[in-house]
């Protein structure tokens, strides 16, 4: 438990070295959309244009394979859970490219913000949230790759290579896979293609993970000096702070927007694409047991988990924010200048603040919890198509 506790806390307040370690990963991918060397020369360009292009094949592929074997539910499930999750990836990939430049700006703030050095309270903060940020690095790296080898070891520990079982519902359209060497060819071509989507997985949640600890960071010292207000007699030292105050909770709740705008389509997605999988993931294991749809199930509701609770942090953090406002002694304040700005910051607390879903909601608790029922109405109406 001490090495496990070492090896997730974070030695440096800055977030660089948790930042390059998911750099690593979209760069093994080709998604090094933070370089500026970015799709720019040939040797990059085919690194980045080839993976979507294998993707496209491979929606074509589920498509024919499914059709194919429309009859068989097991292949029909596996083939349905491919669709959704070469769909996300691509929606996923596409939409952070074409948004590259406002995610460059936002992980620019993040890096080169040197306000721990302002005191030990903020350098605290910045430590206590790159540790959270650190620990969100290794559960993501650890269950991508998890969830993939389950998948790609399934039909070996179910003993079904006999009965050339892929671990994935496709394979090479208009060839019989049930026959040597395509079994083995499509065998390797999945565990390549799995492992890709598995490590731009990683590479692509990581900066997520990063804005929201560096923003609610940001927030847990706003509340510090928040508290401070009405504490010193001495009026150019409150003045002084209400500026800061000021200053930090406008750059926070902008950074925070620019967030929003720049996932809202992305969650969106993966929202939708996370009920689909839960839903047939969840009605596989309910009409037999024995399958692989154990590790996809349990994937996207901690993903989905993960994802609400950045969402909750922000959300209880800026809550948080809001009732300080109200607690200090901002009473002990006469002077009309302070009471203004005392009285803007209560206005701007009041402002709902989180990572909006595609305008429908924000990430949080409330929206996991929407997130399963809906889930589960969606399969318990499967059942019922099947009776």
């Amino acid at each position: 438990m001490s090495f496990i506790s070492n090896l997730l806390r974070a030695t440096a307040p800055s977030y660089r070295e948790t930042f390059d370690v998911f750099r690593l990963f979209m760069d093994i991918c080709g998604l090094n959309i933070f370089d500026d060397n970015f799709a720019k020369g040939l040797v990059n360009l085919i690194r980045f244009v080839v993976p979507p292009l294998s993707g496209l094949y491979t929606i074509i592929a589920i498509v024919i394979h499914m059709i194919r074997y429309l009859g068989d539910v097991d292949t029909t499930i596996l083939s349905l859970a491919a669709l959704f999750s070469a769909l996300e990836v691509l929606i996923k990939v596409g939409g952070m490219t074409f948004k590259r430049l406002k995610a460059v700006a936002l992980m620019s703030v993040v890096l080169s913000d040197r306000s721990y050095d302002d005191g030990p309270t903020e350098r605290a903060a910045f430590l206590r949230y790159h540790t959270l940020a650190r620990t969100l690095m290794y559960i993501t790296i650890l269950s991508y790759p998890l969830t993939a080898l389950m998948l790609l070891l399934y039909p070996v520990v179910a003993g079904k290579l006999d009965d050339y079982m892929l671990p994935v519902g496709y394979s090479i359209p208009f060839i019989d896979h049930k026959q040597q060497p395509w079994f083995a060819i499509n065998y390797c071509i999945i565990v390549v293609q799995m492992s890709w989507c598995a490590l731009s997985f990683v590479g692509m949640d990581g900066p997520f993970y990063i804005y929201v600890c560096y923003s609610t960071c940001k927030l847990e010292i706003l509340k510090s000096y928040i508290k401070k207000i009405g504490d010193s007699e001495d009026i150019e030292e409150q003045r002084s702070l209400l500026r800061k105050i000021i200053h930090i909770h406008t750059d926070v709740l902008k950074f925070l927007k620019d967030c929003s705008e720049f996932y809202q389509e992305i969650y969106l997605t993966q929202v939708l694409f996370s009920i689909a999988h839960i839903c047939v993931s969840l009605f596989h294991i309910q009409l037999g047991l024995k399958n692989s749809s154990y590790g996809m199930l349990a994937t996207n509701v901690a993903k989905m988990w993960l994802f609400c609770y950045c969402g909750e942090l922000v959300v209880k953090k800026s809550n948080e924010v809001s009732d300080a406002m109200y607690n200090n002694k901002w009473y002990t304040l006469w002077h009309t200048e302070d009471l203004k700005a005392v009285r803007f910051m209560l206005a701007n607390a009041q402002r709902t603040v989180g990572f909006s879903v595609g305008g429908f909601g924000i990430l949080s608790y409330t929206t996991f919890t929407e997130i399963m029922k809906t889930a589960y109405s969606c399969n318990a109406f499967l059942h019922n198509m099947m009776n």
